[in-house]
C-alpha cells in the first residue's frame, strides 16, 4: 500500500503512530517488514528492466536498476498522479485553473501527499486545517443548517418573465425562512440566495446559476435578484468555451437556498511566542535528491509566529504532514498551516525507458482523453452523442500513432489509430 511505501521512505514515523496493528491490536508499525516486500518488488522491477535492457534494440535505450527507495518513490508518484486525476475532472473540465486555487488538504494522509500534488497541478498554496484528519466530524458540527425549495417553470429568461420569476422566488425564500425558524433559527441568522436552472433552447445541458456577482442595475435586462443571463453566459463560456447568443435561454427551475448561521464560533487567535519552533527530533527521509536529513516538530508545541523550512515533518496525534524541500510552512493565527509551493526539482525526460514516467504520463494523457469525451457529451445536440455516446476520443502522435484513448465506445478502439493513419497519408 501507499502506507508501506511511505513507511520505507521514512516519511511516517512508528514512534509517533497509533499502536493498532497486528492479532493482538496493540503493535506498531512494522517498518522492516515493509521494506523487505518492497526489496522483492524491486527485485522482480529490475529483471524485468535487465530483460529490456537485453533485449532493446538501442543501446543505452534502457532504464538502470532501481533502490527500494526508488521502487517505493515510484509507487508514491504514480498514486500522486491517481489523485490529480479526478481533480483536473472537477476543475479544468469545467474550466478551472488549478493554478489559480489554493489546495484545501484533509485526512489522516492527505498531508503526506499534499505538497506533491499541488506541485502536480501547478497550485502555489496548501492549506491544512489544525484538525484536518476529523475534519468531516469537526465541519458538520459547525455547519451552517440549509433548506432548499425548488420548483419547475419551463419559461423564457426575457423582460415578460421576470415578473413571474421574482413573485417565484419570494415566494420560495419565505418557505425558506419559515422552514429554518421553525428549527429555532432566527431572522437575523438566516440569508437566502436565489438559482435559476437555465438552458439554451433547443438543449439539454442545464447550469444552475446563482446571480451572486451579477447585480441588477437600472438599465440591465434582468430580474430584479440579479442578471442572470450575464451569469449563465459567463459560465457557459467558462466550461465550453462558446455561447449561442441567437438562441433564447429557458429557465427550467427555480430554487432558493436559505442558510442559518450555527453562530458557534469555536477558533481563539494564538499568541506569538517569540522564539522559534523547536525541533522534537531528525530523521532520515527519502527524496528525489536521495536522503535527507529531516526535522521533526510536534504541531502543539508550534506558535503563529514559526516558519517550517522543508524537508520537515509536522506531527499532529492524528495525522502526519510532509513538508517537503523546496516548500516552506507557516503556523496561521489559528494554529492552521499555510504552505507555500516552490518549482520544486526538473525531471529530465529523456529517450531512456522509465515505467515511472511512464505511468504519470499515461495517466495525464488519458485525463486529457477523459475530459475531452465529457466536453462533447454536454455540449452536444445529437441525441447519438449525447444519449448513446456513439463517439471517441484519442490522443495521437505527429503519425498516427495512437497515445490515449478513453474508453467511451468499445468498437471504436482497434480502428482508430488505423483511420488517422490513412487520413495523413492519403
Amino acid at each position: 500500500t501507499i502506507t508501506d511505501a511511505n513507511l520505507c521512505l521514512g516519511r511516517l514515523l512508528p514512534d509517533y503512530f497509533p499502536k493498532i496493528f497486528g492479532a493482538t491490536e496493540d503493535q506498531p508499525l512494522w517498518r522492516e517488514g515493509a521494506l523487505e516486500e518492497f526489496q522483492k518488488v524491486a527485485e522482480q522491477v529490475n529483471t524485468f528492466l535487465r530483460d529490456q535492457s537485453e533485449g532493446g534494440e538501442e543501446k543505452g535505450s534502457g532504464q538502470s536498476q532501481m533502490t527500494v527507495e526508488e521502487v517505493a518513490l515510484g509507487f508514491v508518484r504514480v498514486a500522486n498522479e491517481s489523485m490529480c486525476r479526478p481533480i483536473r475532472a472537477l476543475t479544468q473540465a469545467k474550466g478551472h485553473d488549478t493554478s489559480r486555487h489554493i489546495l484545501a488538504c484533509f485526512g489522516g494522509a492527505g498531508g503526506q501527499h499534499a505538497c506533491a500534488i499541488a506541485r502536480s497541478l501547478g497550485m502555489k498554496t496548501v492549506f491544512i486545517h489544525k484538525y484536518s484528519s476529523i475534519l468531516s466530524a469537526y465541519g458538520m458540527a459547525l455547519a451552517d443548517v440549509v433548506h432548499e425549495a425548488q420548483e419547475p417553470c419551463s419559461a423564457v429568461y426575457e423582460a415578460e418573465s421576470y415578473s413571474l420569476l421574482d413573485d417565484r422566488v419570494a415566494v420560495l425564500e419565505e418557505q425558506c425562512v419559515a422552514a429554518l425558524c421553525a428549527q429555532g433559527f432566527h431572522r437575523c441568522q438566516i440569508s437566502t440566495e436565489a438559482f435559476l436552472h437555465l438552458r439554451y433552447d433547443r438543449t439539454d445541458c442545464a447550469l444552475m446559476c446563482s446571480a451572486n456577482g451579477y447585480p441588477t442595475h437600472q438599465d440591465s435586462d434582468s430580474c430584479r435578484y440579479g442578471d442572470f443571463r450575464a451569469a449563465f453566459t459567463s459560465r457557459y463560456m467558462k466550461e465550453f468555451g462558446f455561447v449561442i447568443p441567437e438562441r433564447p435561454i429557458i429557465v427550467d427551475d427555480i430554487r432558493v437556498r436559505g442558510s442559518a448561521k450555527s453562530g458557534i464560533h469555536s477558533e481563539e487567535k494564538m499568541k506569538p511566542s517569540g522564539r522559534e519552533a523547536g525541533v522534537e527530533t531528525v530523521v532520515k527521509c527519502y527524496f528525489d535528491d536521495g536522503y535527507l536529513d529531516t526535522p521533526v516538530y510536534l504541531l502543539e508545541e508550534l506558535s503563529c509566529d514559526n516558519t517550517i523550512p522543508g524537508p520537515a515533518i509536522i506531527i499532529d496525534k492524528n495525522s502526519t504532514i510532509l513538508i517537503e524541500p523546496d516548500c516552506t510552512a507557516d503556523i496561521t493565527q489559528h494554529g492552521d498551516i499555510k504552505i507555500t509551493i516552490g518549482s520544486g526539482k526538473v525531471h529530465a525526460i529523456g529517450p531512456k525507458l522509465d515505467t515511472i514516467q511512464l505511468s504519470i504520463f499515461s495517466h495525464r494523457f488519458m485525463s486529457i482523453a477523459e475530459q475531452m469525451g465529457r466536453i462533447l457529451q454536454r455540449t452536444a445536440i445529437s441525441t447519438n452523442i449525447k444519449e448513446r455516446l456513439d463517439f471517441s476520443c484519442a490522443l495521437f502522435g505527429p503519425a498516427g500513432g495512437l497515445v490515449s484513448n478513453a474508453p467511451h465506445i468499445p468498437v471504436h478502439l482497434g480502428a482508430m489509430q488505423e483511420t488517422v493513419q490513412f487520413q495523413i497519408n492519403h
